[in-house]
């Protein structure tokens, strides 16, 4: 038999699941539990939480993203960021934002398997390969 994966688990809860009420939610849930214990995969329950929560997202467009820069970036910033992601992926952004100083300036754009690497730390690291060579 052919082994199941944590996005093929992921994907089946989401249409199980799908307009239940939460009473009908429970025996769904349960009954998944059950099958994953039955085929020896709770060990990827994370996996598949993981993958869950991306067929929630990539279902409803929704895409999590993540912007660092050196410094606090305004909430205008934060707004154009978003919006040109948006534009970018015709998907809802859920934008977060962190700060590392070690940066210098610019930011990293982050989501899904994306990095997006406009920070002077890269450039001039790039910089001085190019110099080097």
């Amino acid at each position: 038999m052919k082994k199941i994966t944590p996005k093929q688990y992921a994907l089946s809860l989401y249409e199980a699941s799908l307009n239940q009420e939460a009473e009908a939610l429970k025996i769904i849930f349960n009954n998944f539990l059950k099958i994953v214990w039955q085929n020896k995969d709770w060990k990827n329950l994370n996996k598949i939480l993981i993958n869950f929560k991306k067929v929630i997202n990539d279902k409803n467009s929704l895409l999590k993203a993540e912007v660092v820069s050196s410094v606090k970036l305004s909430d205008q910033v934060l707004n154009q960021v978003k919006g040109w992601l948006e534009n970018y992926t015709s998907k809802t952004v859920l934008l977060s934002s962190a700060v590392e100083q070690d940066l210098l300036g610019g930011v990293i754009i982050k989501y899904d398997d994306v990095i997006l690497d406009a920070s002077l730390k890269t450039q001039l690291k790039n910089l001085q390969n190019n110099l080097n060579k």
